[in-house]
């Protein structure tokens, strides 16, 4: 589950959408096989800039799949493919009042080339190309030889492609990574006093460096 640790959160008598800001946090992907291709969502409500605590009939659902509700906040993992590039409609409901919060999932990001298990070249300017999602407000890459890390901003090629000096590493096994942070400029809401929703996406794959 998405960590949101914080104060003791605020028990409302009345948890209408009128009363409730909504936050959503998106995790696609991960750094292992057991996380590549899982979407995490994780959404809280807050009042008066405190996180609301729910101990009523209060559900969200999110193109028909039910969040579970742990305290102040419902969370829900799926399949990458679940949401990727789609509508999400998310409802919440309270007694008889509802509010709805829509967006279009980013595509899963990726990486191009190299390709996952390949043999790579160590060189001065070692290409990565790949694919990002959503608006991204920031993202990096990354290669990690057996003891050596290097890394480089987008050179803004198309597709995405950045070129990494891996001529300190040692031959043997490595990875390359992906880290993206990104919003949705399209998120909207009906029935709240305000929404947000911020993300990340990651994306990581082997490699053996030659």
């Amino acid at each position: 589950m998405i960590d949101v640790a914080g104060p003791p959160d605020l028990i409302l008598k009345d948890t209408a959408p009128a009363h409730l800001a909504a936050s959503l946090y998106l995790s696609v992907g991960g750094y292992d096989a057991s996380t590549r291709n899982i979407t995490e969502m994780a959404v809280s409500f807050s009042s008066q800039g405190r996180r609301i605590g729910f101990v009523a009939d209060e559900t969200l659902t999110c193109n028909g799949l039910a969040l579970q509700r742990r305290g102040g906040t419902f969370d829900l993992k799926v399949s990458t493919d679940t949401f990727a590039g789609k509508g999400v409609t998310c409802t919440y409901r309270s007694g008889p009042n509802l509010g709805t919060i829509a967006f279009t999932a980013p595509v899963a990001p990726a990486i191009l080339s190299p390709q996952d298990n390949s043999v790579v070249a160590r060189s001065a300017r070692t290409p990565v190309t790949f694919r990002i999602g959503g608006h991204s407000t920031m993202f990096y890459v990354i290669a990690l030889g057996p003891s050596s890390k290097a890394w480089s901003d987008p050179t803004g090629t198309r597709p995405p492609q950045v070129l990494l000096d891996t001529r300190a590493f040692c031959p043997g096994p490595g990875f390359v990574a992906l880290n993206q942070f990104f919003d949705k400029p399209d998120l909207h809401s009906t029935g709240f006093q305000s929404v947000e929703l911020h993300g990340q996406a990651v994306q990581q794959i082997g490699v053996t460096w030659a």
